[in-house]
């Protein structure tokens, strides 16, 4: 089984960050969708073993391209991209269309601050949230089991508090 964990924010995110993956430290990669890159470098500094992926960019509205990278996990593949939940809905059947294409079987997009997950002619799209600077509720990430080939599970998580 392979654990992915997906966060999506913009800049001051290094903290909230270095709680998940002190929380998940048996993930096996995270693909970072975000502005802040130079908070991902400092978060992800104590774990040197920890597979990074990241898309940064400001996307506006019509700014999403579904073309950012592929890669495969576990017999999975997954294209990553960074873009609002207004540009990926405007947009869907680009995003999933650019999945189908690539043969690929989860797509996940960041920036919206909303936690979302749909699936449609086995595509799963995937937005993990905020694990910074929510516009509501609580900070969020994503998790993904993968296994063999098939994608097991997507959630998303509470970022954790810094009392926890």
């Amino acid at each position: 089984m392979t654990k992915l964990i997906v966060a999506s924010d913009s800049h001051g995110s290094s903290m909230a960050l270095q709680r998940v993956l002190d929380k998940e430290q048996d993930a096996r990669a995270l693909f970072f969708l975000g502005d802040g890159l130079r908070d991902l470098e400092t978060a992800c500094a104590p774990f040197p073993g920890l597979w990074v992926y990241a898309v940064a960019g400001n996307c506006d509205l019509g700014a999403l391209e579904p073309t950012e990278a592929v890669t495969s996990f576990d017999g999975v593949n997954l294209l990553y991209t960074h873009g609002h939940l207004y540009g990926v809905k405007s947009g869907e059947e680009r995003l999933w269309y650019a999945a189908r294409s690539r043969g690929v079987q989860l797509a996940l997009f960041g920036h919206t601050h909303i936690p979302f997950c749909e699936e449609s002619e086995g595509v799963a799209l995937f937005n993990p949230g905020s694990v910074g600077r929510p516009w509501r509720g609580q900070a969020t990430y994503g998790v993904i089991l993968l296994d063999k080939g098939k994608i097991v599970e997507c959630r998303h998580e509470n970022v954790p508090a810094l009392w926890e």
